[in-house]
């Protein structure tokens, strides 16, 4: 018995001792650590195979001897004489734009003082001609015969002019909702403007680069060349465009820089619809204004109070941001009180004073924008206290609705102050009225007959692009407006200044871009343009909000407003005590003053480089050369990377003397050229119309005579230059000098005596005189590119030197090499060179049913990819590499092979002990070949003594991961494209400590947040209708809306809303709020003409609530664009990560980088890995062990909406206002003799009504009312 309690009690004892041994055995495993010489091994192997094998497949170093065997040269780029050189040829440019302005306004001039002073004397020139409205144009009935009203225009497709059906000969005229054309200052603007006709046309032959050139009619009419219908054809708006002469292009141009002060009432008398009413004047009133105008908004009622908080006291920039910052506030202010005026004047009156005397905002116009219901008097007191005898602000005066006893008193204000007073009752008025102010403070301009200031609009996305690329179709392009005042210069017998309107020219900014040639920057390098407010014109990173097609629908520009130092982004670095160090921030607002005061210079600083949509990041040092655009409000600066950008690589075949036809190397369809660089274009359809004609080619009679592609375009061009007689044409035409204004006096020249009518019938000067340009360089290094890279596709694996060693071994070692490289499954090779060539072959037979887009359809413009630009970086680190990528996201998609890995290696050509970049070559082949690879080289022990842990154990994983820490290699195939830290975010971490990575916080201040996430939540409950009500309500609308159409049509103009808040949320709060007001839903107010009826009066049970906190909680920001209608603009901020391969090789020793994770887990194990540089490319090998069970967090780099104030009152923003800016030359605010015009209001367009059709009238409205509140 005691025996067998023994024997249990020894089992037991061993079964104890066993578990412990397990356990001892399993961590004296983990504590026999990683071999880390056996993952030093494997990743010299991997890394020299794959560099072996890239660099035979690419032909690299044949390529680069072939460049050697001619003439090269590596010339060093002197950046002052760049940029001035560049700067030039923008101006030249722009003369054209600018001058074809000025002669459209003279002759517009002109043509008014005949056709006006010739009225009732004798038949107009112009006789009986009918406009060509675009609304009825080519319209035609189903039994094809023109449909009554309409007119026939001859069109044919232009790419220039957005890919629209035009007429070359004729213009079109546009109309906004409520222009009549019968009117007669319409009928009589429409008659006389017909004369600029033969102007459009001569202007576009003088300078075919000219897009869509407009005379906007103070009227309200546009007419617009060339002719085309509207809307446009695939344009889901309707007949009606917006009214333009709300746009910058036209109020800009028509008034002088100002400084505007609103002031809404927001007592108890005002009812809550003519609140609503007076709040889109207000609106309206803020659309019209720009960055050089300063702005404000009040709200008075027993207190003044100032929406946005931080607005207080102050007056602001008209930036986009701003107006839309107060129309966010305004929108949540609940009526209470009485009005006290004398405190809302008083306050207004100070605080222009105070920016008038301290030299602060236009120092220019002044005015004040008084918007009321009702006011017992016309407050002469305080008027006469603050404002006479000098009159330095302007009253105007908006009174919503028709009381007859304060009409009279906002009359004598406006008209006491050199104002103009205008009656609201309706939406429609609130947007057409407001433009009076403008046309009133031009007068001054107008009287003094001497100066038409030149405006150039903030930058817009319009319609589609003219360029030749396959993908231009698709693609919007980017345009600036430059216009100028067109003044009445007849004599009259009462004292008036009128502005007849204002004509304009549209730039596209591709076509800017064109003069300003990427290959004289090189790779990497860019150029910006800044106005005078440090906005960019253009910059490679200019990503403007989209605008839901409204310019497309409606012609409603919505630009853009991008300070320079919200797209050049300077590293901040960190010092001992981890404090930023911002003198590469310092640096760049140093040159941002001097580009705005103007002044040539140069600078260099560090700065951040995001690439792959901001997911990928580098630092990169660069040169800024800077310096003024002549005549233009614009600064050129032209950026040049530090280490490489200062030398360029020049190698040219002539082609003339060329002892083959060089088109011989351009055979095949397998390559493309830059579809946005010129290489030779001509300056006018009539010129390619002659040489198509010369050489028996016509094109069909609807279609632009056109070539279908560029690379159609360059074979053209290099077989006429090896005809007898070419000659290169590669300076472009000169502008002719600027036009200046001949006009003396009130008077004018004698009609037909206009310095347009003896100048403009001549070419000299214009761009036309030449009929083609060719960049001479440009060209013939293509032609030099393509003989180098001619023939690539022959013995694709053969020897990389043109000499093959014949040598018995090393045969047999290139037969052993090429069946290595079988394991490689290469679908693509290609190379792109710095003249915009690119050549690919495919080695792989496409799908022809696949649906993704060819290598050569994405990669057309190779120099702006990814992959060439992170290949001419990756040089600098080590100039024997690949750049390895993988989409991003991809894992999932490794089963079907789809996954191809990028690989592209930086040519650079040394000569004379410089270098320069003359290209990249790369290759696309299948991800799992390269995985294969991968597993067999960590799989097996490299050293003589085996080891006992390879990449194929289960207590290690593996990873190859890129510079970006996103993932080439896992053993989990679904980790493939993703970035590292949302696997194993404690890993991460620790190699950002360890220095193997770098952590970057990048600020995109371009942000784009749908507003469901809107951090201005509405201060205030969200109006909520009564059901019963609201559906008695509307369909006694819908009657009311009947019985209307049935009356004469000059009884109609009882106040009707058709436009209205789109999506509107009507918002009331508590007015006793404090500083840390939060806004109401700050959602644009965007008229729309369809509106309906029912939408017009709004009842409601209102919920009243205490405004949230101004912070909010940050939110992710979308990758994806929300849906324009409900985007905003926010900064966000997301956290990037770069490798620092010095770390991995210090003292010039790959060994690996041992880590170790501790206090993982209970036990107290460890977690150690292994970091190795993989030689000859941007890739490290990670080792991980996975016996210790550490927790692992998730990193992410998705974009977060910075936290804390948003929006104005933001610390950034705030700074922003304080930030310099240069006024504009000149001010035309005052004119001696403008005290004699009467003309200073106009009041509602209703009609005397007969006393019962208003009684019968009020009586169905309270009726309405009445149920819609039960």
């Amino acid at each position: 018995m005691e025996s067998k309690h023994w024997s249990c009690f020894v089992a037991i004892v061993l079964g104890v001792l066993i578990f412990k041994m397990h356990i001892f055995v399993a961590f004296a495993d983990q504590d026999e650590d990683i071999p880390h010489n056996e993952v030093r091994n494997w990743a010299l192997k991997f890394g020299v195979d794959l560099w072996e094998f890239g660099r035979q497949f690419t032909k690299m170093n044949e390529i680069k001897s072939r460049f050697k065997d001619n003439d090269i040269e590596v010339k060093r780029k002197d950046g002052i004489i760049l940029l001035r050189e560049l700067a030039a040829e923008v101006k030249n440019f722009m003369d054209f734009k600018r001058n074809a302005v000025m002669r459209l306004m003279d002759s517009a001039e002109q043509a008014a003082l005949s056709e006006l002073e010739g009225q009732g004397q004798a038949e107009s020139p112009m006789g009986g001609q009918q406009h060509y409205d675009a609304r009825r144009i080519n319209e035609y009935n189903a039994d094809g015969k023109l449909a009554d009203g309409a007119r026939h225009m001859d069109i044919r497709f232009m790419r220039r002019f957005e890919r629209l059906p035009v007429n070359l000969s004729l213009s079109s005229i546009l109309v906004p909702h409520g222009v009549d054309l019968d009117e007669p200052d319409v009928k009589s603007a429409l008659q006389w403007s017909g004369h600029l006709d033969p102007l459009f046309q001569n202007n576009l032959e003088q300078d075919p680069a000219l897009s869509w050139q407009y005379f906007g009619s103070s009227t309200g009419f546009l007419r617009r060349f060339p002719g085309t219908a509207w809307p446009p054809e695939g344009s889901k708006g309707s007949k009606l465009i917006h009214d333009f002469r709300t746009h910058n292009w036209f109020v800009q141009a028509a008034s002088s820089p100002k400084d505007i002060m609103i002031l809404l009432d927001a007592s108890s008398s005002m009812t809550e619809k003519s609140f609503d009413l007076g709040m889109a004047t207000a609106f309206n009133i803020l659309d019209t204004l720009g960055e050089d105008d300063f702005v404000n908004l009040i709200t008075f009622s027993e207190v003044v109070k100032t929406p946005v908080p931080c607005f207080k006291d102050r007056m602001v920039r008209a930036t986009p941001d701003n107006i839309q910052e107060i129309k966010s506030a305004v929108k949540a202010i609940k009526l209470q009180d009485t009005a006290n005026f004398t405190a809302g004047l008083e306050y207004a009156f100070s605080l222009l004073h105070k920016y008038n005397q301290s030299g602060a905002g236009s120092q220019c116009n002044q005015a004040i924008m008084l918007i009321t219901e009702s006011t017992s008097e016309s407050h002469k007191d305080v008027i006469k206290q603050y404002n006479w005898p000098h009159m330095p602000v302007r009253i105007f005066t908006y009174l919503i609705g028709s009381d007859s006893g304060s009409r009279s008193n906002l009359h004598d204000m406006a008209c006491s102050n050199k104002g103009f007073f205008v009656q609201i009752n309706d939406y429609d008025e609130a947007r057409r009225k407001v433009i009076d102010y403008a046309l009133v403070m031009a007068r001054p301009m107008i009287m003094y007959q001497a100066d038409h200031p030149v405006h150039w609009s903030p930058v817009f996305v319009a319609g589609k692009s003219g360029g030749l690329g396959r993908d231009s179709e698709y693609q919007r392009r980017l345009v600036t407006t430059v216009s100028t005042p067109v003044f009445d210069r007849r004599n009259h017998s009462v004292r008036v200044a009128n502005l007849l309107g204002v004509v304009g020219t549209d730039v596209p900014i591709e076509e800017i871009r064109k003069v300003i040639p990427q290959h004289k920057l090189g790779p990497n390098g860019y150029s910006f343009i800044v106005d005078n407010n440090g906005r960019v014109l253009y910059h490679p990173d200019l990503r403007p909000l989209g605008d839901a097609n409204q310019y497309i629908d409606q012609l409603k520009p919505k630009y853009a407003s991008v300070d320079i130092t919200e797209l050049e982004l300077p590293e901040t670095e960190f010092g001992n005590n981890n404090e930023p160090i911002e003198i590469n921030k310092n640096l760049l607002n140093e040159m941002r003053g001097d580009m705005i005061k103007p002044k040539e210079g140069e600078t260099e600083f560090t700065v951040m480089n995001h690439y792959d949509d901001s997911k990928r990041v580098s630092t990169r040092t660069h040169r800024y050369f800077y310096g003024p655009i002549e005549d233009t409000p614009f600064t050129l600066a032209i950026v040049l990377p530090e280490k490489y950008g200062s030398h360029e690589f020049v190698s040219q075949q002539e082609i003339r003397h060329s002892r083959n036809n060089v088109t011989e190397y351009f055979k095949g369809d397998n390559w493309r050229v830059h579809p946005d660089w010129v290489y030779c274009e001509y300056n006018s359809v009539s010129d390619l119309e002659k040489e198509r004609e010369s050489s028996g080619e016509y094109s069909p009679r609807d279609q632009e005579p056109s070539f279908g592609s560029p690379e159609e375009q360059v074979l053209h061009f290099l077989s006429r230059a090896g005809r007898p007689g070419w000659k290169w044409m590669s300076v472009r035409p000169k502008s002719p000098q600027p036009h200046h204004n001949m006009h003396s006096g009130s008077n004018g020249n004698a009609p037909g005596s206009s310095h347009f009518g003896s100048q403009h019938q001549s070419s000299q000067g214009s761009r036309k005189a030449e009929p083609y340009f060719c960049d001479r360089a440009l060209l013939q290094s293509l032609v030099r590119d393509a003989m180098v890279t001619d023939g690539l596709d022959r013995n694709t694996t053969g020897s990389s030197s043109g000499k093959e060693d014949k040598h018995p071994i090393a045969t047999l070692m290139a037969i052993l090499k090429r069946q290595g490289y079988q394991k490689f499954v290469v679908a693509t090779s290609f190379v792109a060179t710095r003249s915009g060539l690119l050549r690919w072959i495919d080695h792989v037979k496409r799908p022809e049913d696949t649906p993704e887009p060819h290598f050569s359809e994405d990669n057309v413009r190779a120099m702006d990819t990814s992959w060439y630009k992170r290949a001419i970086d990756q040089h600098s680190v080590e100039p024997d590499s690949f750049v390895y990528s993988v989409p991003f996201g991809s894992g999932y998609a490794i089963k079907s092979n789809a996954t191809l890995v990028t690989a592209s290696h930086a040519i650079f050509v040394e000569h004379r002990g410089h270098k320069a970049a003359a290209g990249v070559v790369g290759l696309q082949f299948q991800h799992d070949s390269l995985a294969k690879h991968f597993i067999n080289i960590t799989s097996a022990c490299t050293g003589m003594t085996g080891c006992k842990r390879t990449c194929a154990s289960d207590n290690l994983d593996c990873y190859v991961l890129d510079n970006s820490g996103f993932v080439i290699i896992s053993e989990e195939m679904e980790h493939t494209g993703k970035f590292f830290g949302q696997i194993d975010g404690t890993i991460m971490d620790s190699l950002v400590q360890d220095r193997i990575y770098k952590r970057v916080t990048v600020n995109d201040y371009q942000g784009v947040c749908s507003d469901a996430d809107n951090p201005y939540t509405a201060a205030g409950g969200i109006l909520k209708p009564n059901r019963l009500g609201s559906w008695f309500f509307n369909h006694l609308l819908a009657l009311s809306a009947a019985w209307l159409s049935l009356m004469p049509a000059s009884l109609r103009a009882w106040p009707q809303e058709e436009y209205t808040y789109d999506n509107e949320d009507v918002v009331f709060v508590d007015n006793n709020y404090s500083d840390e007001y939060e806004f109401g839903n700050e959602n644009e107010y965007n008229m729309q003409v369809d509106q309906e009826m029912d939408e017009f009066f709004t009842t409601a049970d209102v919920e009243y609530t205490t405004p949230p906190p101004r912070q909010h909680k940050p939110h992710v920001g979308p990758r994806f664009s929300p849906d324009p209608h409900n985007a905003r603009r926010c900064d966000l901020r997301t956290d990037l990560y770069m490798l620092q391969p010095e770390r991995l090789n210090q003292g010039g020793q790959n060994n690996p980088l041992k880590g170790k994770l501790t206090n993982c887990h209970v036990s107290g194990c460890e977690r150690p890995f292994s970091v190795q540089k993989i030689p000859h490319s941007n890739l490290i090998l990670l080792v991980v062990d996975t016996l210790c069970p550490c927790g692992s967090k998730q990193l992410d780099i998705e974009p977060l909406e910075e936290a804390g104030v948003i929006g104005a009152c933001s610390t950034r923003r705030q700074g922003q206002e304080q930030e310099s800016r240069r006024r504009p030359k000149k001010c035309i605010n005052y004119h001696p003799e403008e005290i004699e015009i009467q003309q200073c209001g106009r009041g509602s367009t209703l009609l005397h009504m007969s006393g019962s059709v208003i009684v019968a009238h009020l009586l169905m409205v309270t009726v309405t009312f009445v149920l819609a509140n039960a």
